[in-house]
């Protein structure tokens, strides 16, 4: 009876942790063969527990690949006429200038608008511009020295440009002449539904607009996220309000949280998963996301595209090129949990109608276990 009772001490919690390892590790592998890459069992329990969802935008529900329609001088130019400078105030004009000094600042750049003003610049003849200095700021824009640009009041003098959001080029201006250049945003020809970027060399502001659109069954993936999975869905994203809602509506997003800066992601991120408990996944591609990302319960990336920094703190890794991964995710880890659960409580169940019996006498003990 030692025998018996030590037989049942030993193998029936491993025979039990044995078959939720069995399930954890299973659904690993066929993960993988979809395209997904999770790193450790835990994530399909936290991904199981969500209850709210959030995207960024750009690079993740659009497919980043943005085009430069327009270079519109704005600010600063001398004798700015809906949207068209004097030929004097640049060399030798102020759309190639600008696109001369953004395509410099830009060079090796891995994000969007970096990629689109590059590819903009490809086969035109512009002026030469050195970059002397360079300063990256993570979810903001870029700032330079520049030399090759013709200054208002010295041509040997050096420049000093910045490029990013109307927000961010304003900082260190006047409250009056910051107020100037978003009213020109305001009054723009091209309107606000284009993606902007502001560039700023020296007093001059030119903006520039780009357009995207939505991934290929990004629609279908909010869909079922929302009518299946029953999941809260947002976009969080650093662009502006028109550009980010008119997205929304593309692809079938309610609710919008614009023009925020990697901590007011992090914040925002944050705030929901207190709100509504359960946890929030996060899915983006860049290294603006990976405050958010690291987080939230679970940081989903687009591996192809993303920063080394959004890989290393993300917990799913899409292989492919597109979401339509996380919908089958997130109901393979549904499943999973679900089925853990109902394996336990049938071993629980298993063991309770089992020990009466022996404990009457009329089961030996390693029937019981066997059983169980």
């Amino acid at each position: 009876m030692n025998l018996e009772s030590t037989i049942a001490e030993l193998w029936w919690p491993f025979l039990w942790l044995l078959h939720c390892w069995v399930r954890y590790s299973l659904s690993g592998p066929f993960l993988v063969t979809q395209g997904i890459l999770l790193k450790g069992g835990h994530v399909l329990d936290a991904l199981s527990a969500c209850q709210s969802i959030a995207f960024d935008k750009t690079g993740t529900l659009i497919t980043g690949k943005l085009t430069c329609k327009a270079i519109e001088p704005i600010h600063g130019h001398l004798g700015v006429t809906n949207g068209h400078s004097n030929s004097s105030c640049c060399t030798p004009n102020c759309e190639s200038e600008a696109l001369a000094v953004a395509a410099a600042m830009e060079k090796g750049t891995t994000h969007p608008i970096g990629r689109a003003v590059l590819d903009h610049s490809v086969g035109k003849e512009l002026p030469a511009v050195a970059v002397e200095s360079f300063e990256c700021l993570p979810g903001r824009g870029v700032a330079a020295t520049l030399s090759g640009v013709k200054a208002r009041n010295n041509e040997n003098e050096l420049s000093e440009a910045s490029i990013g959001s109307v927000d961010y080029i304003s900082l260190y201006r006047s409250n009056g002449e910051s107020e100037q250049i978003k009213q020109a945003v305001k009054i723009s020809a091209y309107g606000p539904e284009f993606v902007q970027a502001a560039l700023s060399v020296d007093k001059k502001v030119t903006l520039f607009h780009f357009e995207d659109e939505p991934r290929p069954g990004v629609c279908e993936v909010i869909y079922t996220l929302r009518e299946k999975a029953k999941l809260r869905i947002m976009m969080l994203t650093g662009d502006h309000e028109s550009s980010s809602q008119r997205v929304a509506k593309a692809v079938g997003i309610d609710e919008v949280h614009s023009s925020l800066k990697p901590e007011d992601k992090l914040n925002k991120v944050k705030a929901v998963s207190r709100e509504r408990g359960g946890g929030l996944i996060m899915v983006g591609d860049g290294i603006n996301d990976a405050p958010a990302l690291a987080a939230a319960t679970v940081g989903m990336v687009l591996a192809q595209r993303a920063s080394a920094t959004a890989v290393a703190v993300a917990d799913v890794l899409l292989l492919q090129d597109n979401i339509c991964g996380v919908p089958f995710c997130i109901a393979k880890a549904r499943q999973t949990a679900s089925l853990v659960k109902q394996s336990v409580a049938l071993a629980l169940t298993c063991i309770v109608f089992a020990a009466l019996p022996s404990v009457l006498g009329f089961l030996p003990l390693w029937l019981t276990v066997l059983l169980h």
